[in-house]
């Protein structure tokens, strides 16, 4: 799993690596050598802890209705810039845990993850405003949230 964050922070910094003047994203210790680019190396890290309020929830093609549902997001973030960072967070859910990697871009967050019978989508806009989409490989069928997340 550690390698697939190291690739995230990777792609994040491509750009940025780009138009610096000589500076990398690689870190070197006492004797020169490359040390990991991580989440808990990077320059730039932050908690996540994120509460959800879902006021709708749709199933399918059916009108949507009254939801309280109501996750909680907690994890930590990296990267090299505090504006751009690789998030690895875990929603639960009922009293199970996710596992939900992602993006943290200005305030804005996605995140997704799961397992191959249930994906999980989340996108939270920077005023806080989310979507949460849950895609089960049964049927298959779709499950769509729309509320808050701060």
């Amino acid at each position: 799993m550690r390698w697939l964050y190291i690739l995230a922070l990777a792609s994040l910094t491509t750009s940025v690596q780009a138009q610096d003047t000589g500076t990398t994203a690689e870190d070197h210790d006492a004797d020169g050598m490359m040390e990991e680019l991580t989440l808990e190396t990077a320059p730039f890290r932050q908690d996540i802890e994120i509460t959800c309020s879902f006021v709708y929830e749709c199933v399918e093609s059916k009108p949507c209705s009254k939801s309280d549902f109501a996750p909680e997001i907690t994890g930590n973030a990296g990267g090299l810039t505090p504006n751009d960072l690789v998030v690895q967070s875990y929603m639960r859910i009922d009293g199970e845990m996710i596992e939900l990697i992602g993006v943290k871009s200005n305030m804005a967050l996605s995140l997704s993850g799961g397992s191959f019978a249930a994906r999980h989508l989340m996108s939270i806009a920077a005023d806080g405003t989310t979507r949460y989409t849950v895609h089960y490989a049964d049927g298959p069928t779709l499950i769509s949230y729309l509320g808050t997340c701060n």
